[in-house]
C-alpha cells in the first residue's frame, strides 16, 4: 500500500472548526445568552450577513462563468442549494465542488453558530466541559472506525462535509474554553517573567513542527478524528498570549491581515 498524501485542505478545514467553536466560547464564556430559537436566529443571522453577500458573488460567478457550462435540472437545484446556505445537507459528495466549492463549509458553520445558544449550556463550568469533551471525542472516534469497518454504511462520501459531524468539531472548540480560563488564571502570574516567554514561545513554535511531523509519518495510520484531537490541543496551546510569538501578532500589520483572513480564504477557495 503506497503513502497516502496528506489532505492537507481537510486539515484546515478541521483547525477553523474547531478554532471557531473555540472563539466563541471565548467570547460568550462569562456572558449571558438566553437559549431560546429567536436568539439563535439572531446570532446566525448576525453571522450569515457578514459573509453572504462575497458568497452570493462567488455563487453567481461559478455559475455563469464555469468554462463548459451545461445548464440542467440538477445544476439548477446546486444552484438554488448554494444561494440557500443548504449545501452540506446533501448526500450527494459532488454537490460540495459544484460553482462555489466553499459553500458547503459555510452552510456547515451557520449550523453551528444557529445553535450556539443551546451549546454554551456545556461550558458554564469546567467538569461539565471536560466531561462533554470526552463525551463528544469518543462517538466521533467511534463512529468513524464504524464507518471505516463498514458496520455503518449508511453513509456516504460526504460524511466529513456534513453538518454534523462539523459540529463535533466546533463544540469540542468550544469546550476547551473553560479549561482555558481556569489555567490562564494560573499561568497570568508569569506572563512576564522573561524565562516563561521563552518557554512558551519554544512551546507554541515546537508544537506545529510536531504536529507536521505526525502528519508527514501516521497519515497512512492515523483516521481524521485523531487528527480533530491533536488540533484541539494545537488550539488550546496557541490561544495563549504568553510569548514572543504573540507579542508579533499584536503588531498593526497583522491585526489587518487577520481582520480580512475571511474574505481571502472565501477567494482562494473559489478559484
Amino acid at each position: 500500500m503506497g503513502k497516502k498524501p496528506i489532505d492537507y485542505g481537510a486539515r484546515m478545514c478541521e483547525i477553523l472548526f474547531i478554532s471557531s467553536g473555540f472563539l466563541v466560547g471565548y467570547n460568550y464564556y462569562e456572558k449571558n445568552m438566553p437559549c431560546d430559537y429567536e436568539t439563535s436566529f439572531k446570532y446566525a443571522y448576525k453571522h450569515l450577513r457578514t459573509f453572504y453577500p462575497l458568497e452570493f458573488i462567488n455563487t453567481l460567478y461559478g455559475y455563469f462563468f464555469r468554462p463548459g457550462k451545461k445548464y440542467n435540472l440538477t445544476e439548477y437545484e446546486i444552484l438554488i442549494s448554494n444561494l440557500l446556505m443548504i449545501k452540506s445537507w446533501s448526500r450527494y459528495t459532488h454537490f460540495a465542488s459544484c460553482f462555489n466549492r466553499i459553500t458547503w463549509f459555510l452552510s456547515s458553520l451557520l449550523f453551528c453558530y444557529f445553535l450556539v445558544p443551546l451549546l454554551l449550556k456545556g461550558i458554564k463550568n469546567i467538569k461539565t466541559s471536560l466531561i462533554l469533551f470526552f463525551i463528544f471525542s469518543l462517538i466521533r472516534i467511534s463512529t468513524e472506525e464504524l464507518i471505516f469497518r463498514g458496520a455503518l454504511n449508511i453513509f456516504d462520501a460526504n460524511f466529513h462535509r456534513g453538518p454534523i459531524i462539523r459540529l463535533f468539531e466546533f463544540y469540542m472548540g468550544m469546550l476547551l474554553t473553560p479549561s482555558f480560563f481556569f489555567f490562564k488564571y494560573l499561568l497570568d502570574d508569569y506572563r512576564n517573567k522573561i524565562w516563561f516567554k521563552y518557554l512558551f514561545t519554544f512551546i507554541q513554535i515546537g508544537s506545529p513542527i510536531l504536529i507536521y511531523y505526525i502528519m508527514l509519518h501516521y497519515n497512512n495510520i492515523l483516521y481524521r478524528c485523531y487528527f480533530v484531537m491533536i488540533f484541539c490541543f494545537y488550539i488550546f496551546i496557541i490561544s495563549y498570549d504568553y510569548g514572543f510569538l504573540s507579542d508579533l501578532f499584536y503588531k498593526k500589520i497583522c491585526i489587518k491581515i487577520m481582520s480580512c483572513q475571511m474574505e481571502m480564504y472565501l477567494f482562494n477557495l473559489n478559484q
